[in-house]
């Protein structure tokens, strides 16, 4: 058996046939013909692209590294004798050096896999009535310095947010930046889930937010959004404190009651729990692997019957996830997920013309659906799905 390319992620690896999908659910009927009509040869136009993107992003990365070592031997030299403080500044030049060659180069490969990316979920999305934006900014027009120039307000806009509050402008190569004293500054939520797991405790404090990939639709009835969200701290000590999917669904019906639940030894009785009472799962193992407190232990007790939690545990796994949390409350269920980057469509690194992109891209939306229909009762998707 040939060797995994470490560039190929875990999901697309183990994605099934696009023969062996087609029988899973109606949704997939007609997936082969997709692949093999639309999306295959769209990707193979991208092909040559890709691969020219690539060579000339290594070329140049390659030519900025020989173009760094002169100054970075010079000052090393130096560093020998008294100067040993430029020894840093000479690595630090080298980085600029090779960054600022290569640099676009890169870029563009950036789009690509955007683009790539795009079309792909996009296609997987279209069988469910789903639709799919990356959130990604266009950096497609950034070529060199002067449309970066150019473009560079509206870039750093995009990546976090028109900043508000106490600011002052500040010229720099990128155009007029205002900088505020505060933190004032983040990517707008596209789904109403983080503010929801905010204010209920269910998510880390954090300096700095990044969405991507938004899912958005409706199934039997239950319109949804899916995001992928990163959360970040500053300073010196900087860190991802969240990186994951945030899931909310809005029910055709009310809750009656207020339901927080998380994964045990992670969240005891977070301050958004508020006066909730602490609930006794009908199976001991959910028990034990889950904490719940809801204002309704009869509606919570409903909700995470074995079965539904089965569903949400199905998609922890799948996707290599950790600390499941959420919130049942009025007519929305609110899901999120620590897990590391998905719906990925597979590495820009690899040929675009695999058919497995595909494949993995549609099993996971199947099982976003598969949770929807496992906490809606029969009463709601009655025919509808």
């Amino acid at each position: 058996m040939a060797r995994r390319s470490r560039n190929v992620s875990k999901s697309v690896e183990k994605a099934l046939p696009l023969g062996e999908l087609a029988g899973l659910r109606p949704e997939f009927a007609e997936v082969e013909k997709v692949w093999a009509g639309e999306l295959a040869p769209k990707l193979s136009l991208r092909e040559a692209a890709r691969k020219k993107a690539i060579s000339r992003a290594f070329s140049r990365t390659a030519l900025g590294v020989v173009l760094a070592i002169v100054p970075f031997a010079g000052l090393l030299i130096l560093s020998f004798g008294t100067l040993g403080f430029l020894f840093p500044i000479a690595f630090l030049v080298g980085i600029l050096i090779v960054a600022a060659v290569s640099g676009f180069a890169w870029l563009k490969v950036y789009t690509l896999k955007s683009q790539t990316k795009d079309l792909v979920l996009s296609a997987a999305c279209a069988p469910f009535g789903f639709t799919y934006q990356t959130l990604h900014p266009d950096v497609s027009n950034i070529t060199d310095f002067a449309s970066l120039k150019a473009h560079g307000k509206k870039l750093s806009e995009a990546l976090s947010g028109a900043q508000a509050g106490d600011a002052k402008a500040i010229q720099t190569i990128f155009g007029e930046v205002r900088v505020s004293s505060g933190d004032t500054s983040a990517m707008p939520p596209p789904t109403p889930a983080f503010d929801i797991l905010k204010d209920a405790a269910l998510l880390p404090s954090h300096d700095r937010r990044k969405f991507e990939d938004l899912i958005e639709g409706e199934r039997a009835g239950a319109k949804f959004s899916l995001v992928e969200a990163r959360l970040d701290t500053s300073g010196d000590d900087s860190t991802t404190v969240f990186q994951g999917l945030l899931l909310h669904i809005e029910f055709p019906e009310r809750f009656l009651g207020r339901t927080l639940m998380a994964r045990s030894g992670w969240w005891k009785r977070g301050k958004g729990a508020g006066d909730l009472q602490k609930v006794d799962l009908i199976s001991r193992e959910l028990e034990k692997a889950f904490t719940v407190y809801s204002s309704d232990q009869v509606e919570a007790r409903a909700i995470l019957s074995p079965d539904r939690m089965e569903r949400l545990i199905a998609l922890e796994r799948h996707f290599s996830g950790g600390k499941l949390r959420g919130v049942f409350d009025s007519g929305h269920m609110t899901i999120a997920l620590e897990a590391p980057d998905q719906f990925e469509a597979g590495s820009v690194f690899e040929p675009l013309v695999d058919p497995r992109r595909f494949s993995s891209a549609l099993s996971e939306l199947g099982l976003v659906c598969d949770l929807i229909d496992g906490f809606l009762t029969r009463d709601w998707v009655r025919g509808r799905l």
